[in-house]
């Protein structure tokens, strides 16, 4: 399955971007189902350009919307 990008405010440096992933993984314990894997990446995303590269690198689904994408400049 693909694993979607969001871009939110870090929890450790105010006023930066960083990144979360999510991707739902098929478990078979007791029955089949979807479980969301949802990991934090506290890696400071410069700007647009820069979240288009780690989603690239990664294969990720990058969300663009929020007002985290909208604080980002395009370079940088």
């Amino acid at each position: 399955m693909a694993t979607s990008m969001h871009l939110v405010w870090s929890s450790a440096a105010p006023d930066s971007v960083v990144y979360e992933t999510h991707a739902i993984e098929v478990v078979e314990e007791g029955g089949v189902h979807g479980e969301v894997v949802s990991e934090r990446h506290e890696i400071p995303v410069r700007s647009r350009a820069h979240a288009e590269e780690i989603a690239a690198e990664h294969d990720y689904e990058l969300y663009r919307e929020g007002e985290e994408w909208d604080s980002l400049p395009e370079e940088g």
